[in-house]
């Protein structure tokens, strides 16, 4: 709930999303069907016991291993070839390697917890 993704849950019974009262629901509690429609669409989830959470603590990651991956910034999910990473990884566990599979820090828009996030007119409020 802290602006977190872990706010969904697909109640089998009643054949329905349920949304929990979130950044992403409205200012009620209530559902926002806007942002369930977007957040859920995917049909995948991420699942992990390797893993580096950073928050408003991440780290500026070098512009060569960005490029040398083909990176390139925009809203969505992306998939990579796990082989052509292998730089960044292991930039990563060799300056991080005290943060795997912990979190280090809060969201970076945690101090916005509070406030409702709409994907219609993407506006925070």
């Amino acid at each position: 709930m802290m602006v977190g993704d872990n706010i969904y849950h697909y109640d089998s019974a009643l054949r329905e999303w349920r949304q929990a009262d979130s950044h992403h629901s409205n200012a009620d509690g209530s559902l926002n069907p806007h942002n369930l429609r977007i957040d859920t669409k995917a049909g995948k989830v991420l699942v992990s016991r390797h893993f580096f959470y950073f928050g408003r603590e991440a780290p500026v990651i070098p512009t060569a291993f960005l490029d040398s991956i083909g990176f390139k910034n925009g809203r969505n999910y992306r998939v990579f070839d796990a082989r052509i990473c292998v730089g960044l990884f292991d930039w990563l566990h060799i300056s991080f390697r005290d943060s795997l599979n912990q979190v280090r820090a809060d969201p970076v828009d945690f101090d916005d917890s509070e406030k409702r996030y709409s994907a219609g007119d993407n506006k925070i409020s």
